[in-house]
């Protein structure tokens, strides 16, 4: 079954002194993170652990990240040393905590087909905006996917900030930013889409709100290119249900030039009113899909008692590359807002971020 990455990581008090920390210090004369997992995880009469296995996979993954996408080999001084060696030592010890805590569900004499997590910090700043917007604005996402084998491997713990619940046009800035913890479980279902069931809990003002989510996304050929569907249900205690709905169409025009029109709408039991997303989208991509240009136009309509309103309008341009390996990227967005609080007065700015990956790889630009 196709694994769906959510990517920041949860839950055990040693990941949770690492960061604390700053990173892990092992102790002088001691192996490297990786290469404890063998000591830390030796296998018991009653547990068929291959301590070896998961090495292997550890360094697999880290030797994916620290590939660059021309093969050339690596340019190496003291500085690319010690960041390699910081990224693999932090990246090792917080899968090795993680899988601390999925051994403590695994049933005796279970088989363990150990899995890798994967972890993702965002950052993002903004110069400029609407005239009601700081000048200048600073944001920290988060998302994790702590893979659990031990679990079936259809149970993935989750933490993420990263506001799932917003029309995906919507500016990373004015996106919520309420960490959520839960348990999310996946399956492939008949037609051949994939289905999410999750749960958790919200954090919203400083105070816990439960939640629970279904989640399916489809994809088939239509004309020339494909058409995806993704609707999504979800209840909270405070607001009780919502919905949202994304449908996309993109249509490769050349090697590695896409078209991409996608439709987006969002309703719930604590607004009146139904929010709309209309976009428009070009991207030119290098080697990896991951990588290159996106040039966007959205609007965004509400209807309300049968009256339609004009709440905002968008146009950027987005350039995402790699800045080192392939396991950090930056990106770069000049945009200009056409906001109804400012009247429909142009307002640039620019957006810039930086992405740290510790396991998985980067997502698509469409």
């Amino acid at each position: 079954m196709k694994r769906i990455p959510w990517q920041l990581g949860w839950l055990t008090l040693p990941l949770v002194g690492i960061l604390a920390a700053g990173g892990p210090r092992p102790a002088a004369g001691a192996a490297p993170a990786c290469e404890t997992q063998s000591a830390q995880s030796a296998p018991t009469p009653d547990l068929k652990l291959p301590p070896g296995r998961v090495l292997a996979l550890q360094l697999q993954e880290l030797n994916e990240l620290n590939t660059p996408f021309d093969r050339r080999p690596p340019r190496r001084n003291g500085f690319t040393q010690w960041l390699d060696e910081y990224h693999r030592r932090l990246y090792c010890a917080m899968d090795n905590a993680v899988r601390t805590v999925d051994l403590k569900w695994l049933a005796e004499e279970q088989p363990y087909e150990p899995e890798l997590s994967t972890f993702r910090l965002r950052f993002y700043s903004r110069y400029g905006g609407r005239s009601n917007d700081k000048q200048f604005d600073f944001k920290v996402r988060f998302r994790g996917d702590l893979a659990l084998p031990g679990l079936e491997r259809k149970l993935h713990l989750v933490l993420d900030n990263a506001g799932r619940d917003s029309l995906p046009g919507t500016d990373p800035m004015k996106q919520e930013s309420d960490p959520r913890l839960g348990v999310t479980a996946m399956f492939e279902d008949l037609s051949g889409g994939d289905l999410s069931l999750g749960g958790g809990l919200r954090w919203r003002d400083s105070h816990p709100v439960a939640y629970a989510s279904l989640d399916w996304r489809w994809e088939r050929p239509l004309g020339a290119g494909r058409f995806g569907l993704n609707p999504r249900a979800f209840y909270y205690t405070d607001d009780g249900l919502g919905q949202q709905t994304v449908v996309t169409w993109t249509r490769q025009l050349g090697a590695k030039t896409y078209f991409q029109s996608r439709t987006a709408e969002r309703t719930s039991e604590s607004r009146d009113d139904v929010e709309f997303e209309q976009s428009l989208r070009f991207a030119w991509l290098r080697s990896g899909r991951g990588r290159g240009w996106v040039a966007q136009g959205s609007v965004f309509p509400h209807i309300r008692s049968s009256d339609w309103f004009w709440d905002d309008s968008l146009i950027n341009v987005t350039w995402r590359d790699a800045l080192y390996r392939k396991w950090i990227y930056y990106t770069i967005t000049p945009q200009i807002q056409f906001p109804k609080e400012d009247e429909y007065e142009p307002r640039p700015s620019l957006h810039v971020g930086l992405e740290i990956l510790f396991g998985g790889k980067m997502g698509d630009l469409l």
